[in-house]
């Protein structure tokens, strides 16, 4: 019965065309489509009518005169979206469209515009999510320094703990969605939001899959640049504002290693610019291996062996010399080892 029903109503909306064309009062009904905005319906039931009708000549006349209420209603539906653009309203705009194809469901114009605004709906939707990754990501970064000092306030209190427990799957979390958003960034070819993901989502929580990344881009970076330059000469003079302002950019990020990596070719440019760089460097680096070393100790002393792992090895990238350093990692390695053993 129900497929009964459907193939009927199907055949009534392809016949409805038919159906009004051959009616003696098709003229009212087509002062209502106009009226409504339904053109379509009005130019197909006159297409579909018979020479012999009595109202045809008449209506056949009207043709012109309802395509071009039609264009002008399609355009000023299009003016109406497009004015919802400066406010990147793009909800608003898909609306406005939506209404318009209620009508004109087969207006090719309304439907790719709708497709557009629909795209780029979409893509505000990321940008807004990633702007709020990113907040939240600075957030963390901005109140760790206070949590840690809490947990050494009391050391051995359990809601202390459990508190910075939390805290550090906060980092964790937060650090695999920014790698997820560098990734997507790289293979949209935004080097910049996947070099800002991946740097925040290492100082979050040092992990190989961001520095893996992080180097994979700034290493096609300095390729092109070194192409550039094998072919000009002059280039090399021109590129120093450029590496600066991309040694500024990873020093800002705390991505020591990809600023070392830019200052090696900026030393090979011209080693006097770069002295003065490459001091600043070094002491930033020594300061900030020295905070991860502590903060590797505390992640220790918590029972965070794979965390403070992670973090001394990171410190030991930036000071391998640091004997310190290199037996805390080993500690913590051979502890990892025996657990493993120990679970097997």
């Amino acid at each position: 019965m129900n497929r009964f029903i459907i193939l009927a109503a199907a055949v009534w909306l392809g016949g409805c065309a038919q159906f009004y064309a051959q009616q003696s009062n098709v003229n009212d009904q087509i002062d209502v489509w106009v009226e409504n905005h339904q053109y379509d319906k009005a130019l197909d039931t006159i297409d579909a009518m018979n020479p012999d009708h009595a109202l045809y000549s008449e209506l056949r006349q009207r043709t012109g005169i309802i395509e071009a209420k039609r264009s002008d209603y399609i355009d000023a539906q299009l003016d109406l979206a497009s004015n919802q653009e400066a406010q990147a309203d793009w909800a608003e705009a898909i609306d406005i469209l939506d209404a318009a194809l209620n009508n004109l469901p087969d207006a090719p114009e309304l439907q790719a515009q709708r497709a557009e605004y629909e795209e780029r709906r979409l893509a505000s939707i990321g940008r807004s999510e990633r702007t709020i990754l990113t907040a939240r990501a600075r957030y963390l970064l901005a109140t760790r320094t206070g949590e840690e000092n809490l947990l050494k306030a009391r050391p051995g209190n359990f809601f202390a703990q459990q508190r910075y427990r939390t805290f550090q799957q906060d980092l964790k979390t937060t650090s695999r969605e920014l790698y997820v958003v560098g990734k997507q960034a790289l293979y949209d070819n935004d080097s910049s939001t996947a070099i800002q993901a991946l740097s925040l989502s290492n100082r979050l929580s040092p992990n190989e899959l961001s520095q893996e990344l992080l180097n994979s881009i700034q290493a096609a970076q300095q390729s092109e640049r070194q192409a550039v330059r094998t072919e000009q000469a002059v280039a090399a003079e021109q590129q120093w504002p450029q590496l600066e302002r991309a040694f500024a950019l990873s020093m800002s990020l705390n991505d020591l290693n990809g600023a070392q990596r830019l200052l090696r070719e900026m030393a090979q440019l011209d080693p006097t610019k770069a002295a003065p760089l490459e001091e600043q460097l070094a002491s930033r680096m020594k300061t900030e291996s020295a905070m991860l070393k502590e903060r590797g100790e505390l992640l220790y002393s918590q029972g965070f062996l794979r965390e403070a792992l992670d973090v001394w090895e990171e410190a030991l990238a930036l000071t391998p010399e640091d004997s310190e350093l290199q037996a805390n990692a080993e500690r913590a390695r051979t502890f990892l080892n025996n657990l493993d053993r120990w679970s097997n």
